[in-house]
């Protein structure tokens, strides 16, 4: 793992974790799940053209890419937190998620698109897992 993936996952992993602490109500979750959230969707739209500077992706694909995944990180805070139209910004992230997900299918045949691919499925599974669970059962 280099320390461009390094430094994505260890703010993606500790949002997930702080996520996982909101749903049980465990104390000082929400506000750790709000910063690394903040963090990690500034990472995600200020430094994707850095991020993915590695791979032979276009850099508008790039910008749109990050663009997407930042959207889809507020989302999860907005549907965890249960802050006000969590539903509406659920939906916009998840059609946002659509765009970078239709660029790398559309350059399947192209390795570098596959880690765009590869996150597009993780956010919307993520995504979509919650709307789920806010819907039914929060």
């Amino acid at each position: 793992m280099n320390k461009k993936q390094l430094l994505e996952f260890i703010p993606l992993t500790i949002f997930l974790i702080a996520e996982i602490c909101r749903c049980l109500h465990l104390p000082y979750s929400s506000m750790v799940m709000v910063l690394c959230g903040f963090l990690l969707s500034c990472l995600y739209f200020a430094a994707a053209l850095w991020l993915y500077a590695a791979y032979a992706i276009h850099p508008m694909n790039r910008i749109i890419a990050g663009f997407s995944f930042s959207t889809a990180i507020v989302a999860l805070m907005f549907s965890l937190s249960n802050w006000q139209f969590w539903r509406v910004y659920s939906i916009l992230g998840l059609l946002l998620l659509g765009v970078p997900l239709v660029i790398s299918l559309f350059n399947y045949k192209n390795i570098a698109y596959k880690q765009i691919l590869y996150r597009s499925i993780f956010f919307i599974v993520l995504l979509s897992s919650v709307f789920g669970y806010k819907s039914f059962w929060g």
